[in-house]
């Protein structure tokens, strides 16, 4: 799996390209909890060339959701393929981590709540 860093404003964009499997959500983790230590606490997973994803993937998402709130931050996902989003609906972390079409959606609602409603 491929990881580009992207910035939009205060958001961190991760684009992710591949699949999101056992041995590559481990790596995708580890690069989260570096953002986590840089204080990037507001997270994009752009998730538009993820081919496939399995349970690990699945945990990975969840697992950097977790830590993220725990340190007052937010994870949302864009870009998912079918498959990808049937996993999420059948899991229902869809109802765990906020899901959007489109990338600029995502980036305005973690926007607002970094700035509390006020931009």
């Amino acid at each position: 799996m491929e990881i580009k860093l992207e910035m939009d404003n205060e958001v961190v964009i991760l684009k992710l390209s591949g699949n999101l499997v056992a041995g590559t959500a481990e790596e995708l983790k580890e690069q989260i909890a570096k953002l986590i230590e840089k204080k990037y606490l507001f997270i994009l997973l752009d998730m538009g060339k993820i081919d496939f994803m399995d349970s690990s993937g699945l945990g990975a998402c969840i697992a950097i959701k977790r830590d993220l709130v725990a340190n007052v931050g937010l994870l949302a996902c864009t870009g998912l393929n079918e498959n990808v989003r049937k996993v999420f609906r059948m899991t229902r972390a869809d109802q765990k981590i906020m899901i959007f079409d489109a990338r600029q959606d995502a980036v305005g609602a973690l926007l607002e709540r970094i700035h509390g409603g006020r931009k």
